[in-house]
């Protein structure tokens, strides 16, 4: 009991001098369970955080296509070389993109 708790008292004396002093430790002390030390993770984003409307995600699987279109385009002119390879890994790129686009 005496070592858990000294052990206890260096971790937070040690954690208060520490570059990671908002890092978390979790400690099993017997009879009481497991003991959080640090500051608690924080809340959850509210749901739908971060996404797209339904109409910007149709633009933005339009403008893929558009994209794609374009590049078939201009590789199909482009001379073998270093630019067609570029343009021809932008090609498959884009179909990725779009294929993952509309698989939403």
């Amino acid at each position: 009991m005496k070592i858990t708790i000294a052990t206890f008292s260096a971790m937070l004396f040690v954690g208060g001098f520490s570059p990671l002093a908002h890092a978390q430790a979790q400690i099993a002390v017997p009879g009481v369970g497991e003991v959080t030390i640090g500051q608690p993770p924080p809340p959850p984003p509210p749901p739908g955080y971060g996404q797209a409307s339904p109409r910007e995600y149709a633009e933005h699987c339009e403008h893929l296509r558009h994209r794609e279109h374009e590049l078939r385009e201009r590789v199909a002119y482009m001379p073998y070389g270093p630019e067609r390879a570029r343009l021809e890994r932008q090609l498959v790129e884009a179909q990725d993109a779009q294929d993952r686009c509309w698989r939403r």
